[in-house]
């Protein structure tokens, strides 16, 4: 007969059991129960935990400390297997479905696991609906807890960025409308009116304020007053002005609004005015809305306009993370955000240099031509363009589309470091031209050829003729799917990426500075990107989302639901990943795709080798099934 564990070594257990997952968000007398029903064993580096031959399992197993393998028993020696660290509880769906596990688990370092009898675990489910729901729905429950707790985090994060400590230089608030102060009352009022503004800052010659005039002024020293709207503005102004500095913070100005009863606030920074700060801006901190942030595109007359509309974009997808918005809605939103700054900037520079929309067609290329933008990402775009002879008119869109791209960089949408941009001359084509390059590509493009235009095909019409690229996509469509030896080459270039598992299913890591990190982009999202391309060109599919294109092809390809819902699944949590990452890095891209593997959770980690599992399926699948 075993020994009765003693009191102290149960309470090491249960503690032991409390700081993971889902222990620590159940009740204590809970968790208490499945430590006094437990025991714990031993095994050595290479031991097996637990094998298929052994039948049915009788007791729920939680790794308390060190390293394990599972390994599926298909026969493939090629099978990396899955990596189980302490925390992890297994085998949960055998013991579910009372049958043999599927996998054998062998220890890869000293493990100690606590045994639970099953009945106890099983009979546990009806007390607790927190430990029935994650034995039920375990991977579901664990994204779920990792959305909650990111959640949580970020809201106190953008509370933190968007309240009264907030410095006002950081504030999204609008440019000041400026007037001579020896313009005409009626000049002044009549922009007031037009711009439907509060309030007008009245200038010196030499740029410096000389007062404002504020709807209050105008009732009070104008309207009542019978004064003549032929009188210049000075004569009715409120002078001197107060104003605040860009580096005091929003309750600093709150403040000294109170004590002098005012309703507007000029913001200079080195000495120059900078803004204007309002009652509405300081007690609306967080009003975010499209209507709102479309407003300031639409409104948005020169770069300085476009600049702060870009960062209302930033702060708003910052907001909408904070409410538990779902990355595919998110980044979708960004997208089309951007759309709309792009096609203002689009608008400004046609107008600039006397081009016309119906001479041209503006590609979104890349992630943009996805729809499926995250917070930090560069330019990727290309140019149709109507000409009798390119040889003539090419420069005069390439100088064109410089500024677009310029204006886009300054607005905080980096030029691509490979030249993917209208404005190299690569990229600005004529129809017939761009006809020719796809059909290059497809009918005879080299391996590396084919490494380099992969962005191309995510091609969507931004602004100008769409009719041209529908045709355009229609041809390259019909090409692709008819060319085999395009397809292959294509699969054969994609196998080449890997996701970041080793052999036995831990983390490949890169060192970064003093962290282990991995690229969730460029080993993760754009696997699953390049490999829903593929699927969709293959069978002629139009849509541009790597959601629409897995869904789509799967149907097609009658690919089991269960199957490609994992991928798609996979991909949103790694795009979910990369907001998260992109919003803690700030400014810094080169750290905006990189996880620190050390400061994961085990629930991260956990949906991260799950994720990146679901990703290797997908590329064995378009191996098998277009390079035999």
């Amino acid at each position: 007969m075993q020994a009765q564990p003693s009191a102290q070594l149960i309470d090491h257990w249960r503690r032991s059991l409390a700081v993971h997952l889902p222990f620590a968000r159940m009740e204590p007398d809970h968790v208490e129960q499945l430590a006094r029903a437990a025991c714990e064993r031993y095994f050595a580096p290479e031991a097996v935990l637990l094998k298929p031959e052994a039948g049915i399992p009788d007791a729920l197993i939680f790794l308390r400390q060190g390293r394990a393998v599972g390994r599926r028993v298909t026969g493939d020696e090629s099978d990396p297997g899955f990596e189980v660290e302490a925390g992890s509880l297994l085998p949960v769906a055998a013991l579910l479905a009372q049958r043999p596990v599927t996998s054998s688990y062998r220890a890869l370092e000293d493990c100690f696991c606590l045994f639970i009898p099953w009945p106890v675990a099983r009979d546990l489910m009806a007390q607790s609906a927190i430990w029935a729901d994650f034995l039920n729905q375990r991977t579901l429950a664990l994204v779920d807890i990792s959305r909650q707790r990111w959640r949580q985090e970020l809201q106190a994060q953008t509370q933190q960025q968007q309240n009264l400590e907030t410095v006002l230089a950081d504030l999204p608030v609008r440019a000041p409308v400026t007037q001579p102060a020896s313009a005409p009352l009626r000049d002044v009022l009549g922009l007031m009116h037009a711009r439907q503004i509060g309030s007008v800052l009245l200038t010196e010659e030499d740029g410096a304020l000389a007062g404002i005039l504020t709807r209050r002024d105008v009732l009070g020293r104008v309207t009542l007053a019978g004064v003549s709207l032929d009188l210049p503005a000075t004569k009715v102004m409120s002078h001197p002005v107060r104003t605040i500095g860009a580096e005091r913070t929003a309750f600093d100005a709150a403040l000294m609004m109170s004590q002098h009863h005012l309703r507007h606030l000029p913001v200079l920074s080195g000495g120059k005015l900078h803004s204007v700060v309002s009652e509405r801006d300081l007690f609306s901190l967080q009003n975010h809305s499209i209507k709102h942030v479309g407003a300031a595109i639409v409104e948005a007359e020169g770069l300085p306009g476009l600049q702060r509309a870009a960062e209302q974009i930033r702060g708003f997808a910052e907001h909408l993370m904070a409410q538990g918005l779902q990355s595919r809605s998110l980044t979708g939103l960004i997208s089309q955000l951007n759309d709309r700054l792009t096609q203002r900037v689009i608008e400004l520079e046609l107008a600039r240099h006397g081009l016309h929309e119906h001479q041209m067609c503006w590609m979104a290329l890349g992630s943009e031509g996805r729809s499926e933008q995250t917070i930090a990402t560069d330019q990727d775009n290309a140019l149709i363009y109507a000409s009798g002879d390119p040889s003539l008119e090419q420069a005069r869109w390439l100088a064109w589309a410089a500024d677009v791209n310029r204006s886009l960089d300054a607005c905080g949408y980096p030029l691509c470091t490979g030249g993917i941009m209208a404005s190299n001359p690569e990229c600005c084509l004529t129809l017939a031209q761009w006809r020719e390059r796809f059909s290059h590509w497809i009918e005879q493009g080299s391996p590396q050829d084919l490494l380099k235009a992969s962005v191309f095909f995510d091609f969507r019409a931004l602004a100008g003729r769409a009719d041209w690229l529908n045709d355009l996509g229609a041809r390259v469509r019909q090409q692709a799917m008819g060319t085999p030896r395009f397809i292959a080459q294509w699969v054969h270039n994609h196998v080449q990426m890997s996701v970041p598992l080793n052999w036995h299913g831990g983390f490949q890591t890169h060192r970064q500075g003093d962290h282990e990190v991995i690229d969730i982009k460029l080993s993760g999202t754009a696997i699953v990107v390049d490999a829903a391309r593929i699927l969709a060109f293959s069978q002629g599919i139009e849509a541009a989302s790597t959601r629409q294109r897995l869904e789509r092809a799967s149907v097609k390809l009658a690919i089991p639901e269960r199957e490609y819902r994992g991928w798609i699944t996979a991909f949103d949590h790694l795009q979910s990943l990369r907001l998260r990452q992109q919003l803690r890095a700030g400014r810094s891209r080169a750290l905006g795709n990189c996880l620190v593997v050390d400061e994961l959770d085990l629930v991260d980690k956990r949906i991260l080798k799950v994720s990146f599992s679901a990703i290797r399926t997908l590329q064995q699948r378009l191996s098998l099934d277009y390079v035999r």
